[in-house]
């Protein structure tokens, strides 16, 4: 795993040993980033707060922040994660923009420190989380008007989410899916 683009171009990641997390696809991840990297999108990284919800060894937030977020939030409760997470924030020097929450991505009760301009959640597909994980993080307050939410996903159905959201944008990537959502607005 490398950093695709920005000020840490390149660097190695290291991935948590065992199968207990399951790392983004590079080909998935870059494809994402680019996506982001369009006119649509050109607001909600930088200088803005990223989540990386089910964070793993942290690939998805690094590269927000090597991309020019503010600060990337890292969600994960995995011991062994969370320790190739810690490494991959200390080797790429991102310990000020980088802040890790050691609890459940669907159940911390950790108070927003400001509105979110992405999340990006990559629960196990099979699990179902990603419901429960952005009622979560709008109860703490971290979903703004202009949060955009991106679930990585198995692309066998569309997965469940809240009915204040609307999913507006789906790619698919083989046996993975994009999925973005954004907060419902009224159209009257």
């Amino acid at each position: 795993m490398r950093i695709i683009s920005g000020e840490r171009r390149g660097a190695r990641l290291l991935a948590p040993k065992g199968t207990g997390t399951r790392p983004t696809r590079g080909r998935v991840k870059e494809a994402l980033f680019n996506i982001l990297s369009g006119h649509q999108f050109i607001n909600i990284i930088r200088q803005r707060i990223v989540i990386d919800a089910f964070a793993g060894s942290g690939a998805l937030g690094l590269e927000a922040l090597s991309r020019g977020a503010a600060l990337s939030i890292f969600i994960e409760n995995d011991h062994k994660a969370i320790k190739t997470l810690e490494q991959n924030i200390r080797k790429l020097d991102y310990q000020q923009r980088a802040r890790i929450i050691k609890a459940d991505a669907c159940t911390t009760d950790i108070p927003a420190t400001g509105e979110a301009g992405l999340v990006i959640m990559d629960p196990p597909y099979e699990l179902n989380l990603a419901n429960r994980c952005m009622e979560t993080l709008k109860k703490g307050g971290w979903i703004g008007e202009d949060t955009i939410m991106i679930l990585e996903h198995g692309s066998s159905k569309e997965p469940d989410h809240p009915p204040w959201l609307e999913c507006f944008k789906i790619q698919k990537y083989g046996a993975t899916c994009l999925f973005f959502y954004r907060k419902k607005t009224d159209r009257n």
